[in-house]
């Protein structure tokens, strides 16, 4: 393949890389789906009058949701320590997250995935992920060589730390349902 052929590759991929599915999800109603809709459009967390409304539709705390938001950067700093203490050799020279600007994509990722749990939390919806988006965001990492075991520690250690926080504060449900979704989304990551 060409560098023009890559190019053009990786510039289709990243038009058609799209995580979250739960806009086209039948069991939630219509209008949590565009609430879910425009915050992934704008690549963000839920705002409040949306957590309101979502919670209220699927009967999830929402406690647990603002506390995810509010908690987000914590938890992916928490990620970044751990990935950095257990893959360090990810980091170094010649490793798959070095320079830099390849670190500070997968802390970059790392939000977005846990942004998309979120929302599957706040819609109780574990199974979040869009079918095709998806798979261009798998055969993205594949062209860009992200490693797929620092992608699943980086997720697994995201899910137990929430989940972890959710349940000291009682949020079985939520704690379970975000569980779930990390779950999902490391599946469909690692599809073959």
């Amino acid at each position: 393949m060409t560098s023009a052929e890559s190019r053009a590759t990786l510039k289709t991929l990243i038009a058609k890389a799209q995580v979250c599915g739960l806009h086209h999800h039948p069991e939630i109603n219509e209008q949590s789906r565009n609430l879910i809709k425009s915050a992934d459009q704008e690549k963000r967390m839920l705002h409040k009058k949306e957590i309101e409304s979502i919670c209220t539709q699927s009967g999830t705390n929402q406690e647990a949701s603002a506390l995810i938001i509010s908690e987000a950067e914590h938890y992916v700093d928490h990620c970044k320590q751990t990935l950095q203490t257990q893959q360090a050799h990810l980091f170094e020279e010649g490793g798959a997250l070095h320079p830099t600007e390849r670190a500070e994509a997968c802390w970059r990722d790392c939000w977005n995935f846990l942004r998309v749990a979120s929302y599957a939390m706040a819609s109780n919806t574990p199974d979040c992920t869009d079918a095709s988006g998806i798979q261009a965001v798998r055969q993205l990492y594949a062209l860009m060589n992200v490693p797929a075991a620092g992608m699943t520690l980086a997720l697994q250690t995201l899910s137990q730390l929430i989940t972890t926080d959710l349940l000291q504060r009682n949020h079985q449900r939520e704690a379970l349902c975000l569980e779930k979704a990390f779950a999902h989304l490391n599946s469909e990551l690692h599809k073959g």
